[in-house]
């Protein structure tokens, strides 16, 4: 299916197309936002792109968390580990590794880690 560009990361809490801006992922999404309603027994810390689990039978209630916005630059960005990191709110691993100082030690050594990768 075609999409244009006002369709990509729409925020949508009906759905769209989520568009990962580190790595170029695409995919349909379901739900944007903190608490899906094809799983109200779930709330998230930060608003962010769902979809309906496509292994899955449609009445069981699971999905995937595709991404959510870096806090720092607004960038959309999916949860791989190259592509951002989540401590508190979401962080693209470019500002993650731009603001270093201001994480734990442990975290900055994930940071680097992912960095190095």
């Amino acid at each position: 299916m075609a999409t244009s560009a006002e369709d990509v990361n729409t925020k949508n809490e009906k759905g769209g197309t989520f568009h990962c801006e580190a790595c170029g992922l695409r995919e349909t999404y379901h739900y944007y936002g903190r608490q899906p309603p094809f799983h109200r027994a779930i709330t998230f810390m930060e608003d962010c792109y769902l979809a309906k689990d496509p292994f899955r039978g449609g009445g069981c209630g699971s999905f995937l968390l595709l991404g959510a916005m870096c806090v720092a630059c607004g960038r959309t960005v999916c949860q791989a580990a190259s592509c951002s990191l989540f401590y508190a709110r979401r962080f693209c691993l470019a500002c993650a590794s731009a603001n270093l100082e201001e994480f734990p030690q442990e975290v900055q050594q994930r940071i680097k880690k992912k960095a190095a990768n």
